[in-house]
């Protein structure tokens, strides 16, 4: 064999050993990345989860204070509602009584000014 004939196997043989070397160097960085992006996106899942739990979780605080709240303001609505018919219940009761007691005075004025009218008569 030829020393050129050789010459070409070995730069043929180094030039395929060099396109494999990239090749895997390539496929190596190429994993890397690949597991990198897998565990980046393992973590934001992971992160978008959380966050998805303390929302659900603020949402419930917040659906039961406003629950609490209007059940207080429920219960004050009533409250005012009953001390408002007790303050009518007791003017409506003063106003009759202040209307009884007129019609009795003007019961004794009438009875009076018959008892004129008949004095007057005689």
């Amino acid at each position: 064999m030829s020393k050129k004939y050789l010459l070409s196997i070995a730069l043929i043989g180094a030039a395929a050993a060099s396109a494999a070397i990239i090749w895997f160097l390539k496929s190596e960085k190429s994993n890397e990345a690949k597991d990198k992006l897998s565990t980046i996106k393992d973590r934001s899942i992971e992160t978008l989860k959380q966050q998805k739990e303390n929302i659900e979780e603020k949402i419930e605080n917040l659906a039961s204070k406003i629950a609490q709240s209007s059940k207080e303001l429920i219960e004050k609505g009533k409250d005012y509602i009953d001390e408002k018919k007790k303050f009518l219940i007791e003017n409506i009761e003063e106003a009759q009584k202040a209307i009884q007691e007129e019609k009795e005075r003007l019961k004794e004025i009438r009875a009076r000014l018959r008892e004129k009218q008949e004095e007057e008569v005689i």
